[in-house]
């Protein structure tokens, strides 16, 4: 077995001030597992609009895997959201998509792993 089948991956990215944007993506280099999304509060929003829904596209398909609510929690308050071990394939993007509050700003960070005997550059 390679060791990356082991390791916890991890990306992170900055969400957007606007109201209902799609932000903080994934693409998988391979497949993988989704894990978890841990969110921390950049900017307190403003509502309870201050939400995100958690997406896997594939092709022209999304599905919605869960959503955090973060409404006007302040800045540094962090929550970890369950992804349920969602495959993602070579290719799938992850991404989050946020609510209607166009002031809240989070960091998003993705923790993943490679799926056992995904192909891998050696």
């Amino acid at each position: 077995d390679h060791p990356a089948y082991t390791q916890v991956h991890s990306s992170s990215a900055l969400s957007a001030a606007s109201g209902s944007q799609n932000a903080c993506r994934f693409a998988a280099f391979t497949n993988m597992l989704a894990k978890s999304a841990t969110f921390t509060v950049v900017v307190a929003g403003t509502s309870a609009g201050h939400l995100f829904s958690i997406n896997r596209v594939s092709g022209t398909t999304t599905t919605a895997i869960s959503t955090v609510t973060l409404s006007t929690n302040v800045a540094g308050y962090t929550t970890n959201v369950a992804c349920n071990n969602t495959t993602l394939a070579q290719g799938d993007v992850l991404m989050v998509r946020s609510g209607t509050d166009a002031t809240g700003i989070a960091v998003v960070t993705w923790e993943l792993q490679v799926a056992p005997g995904a192909n891998l550059t050696e």
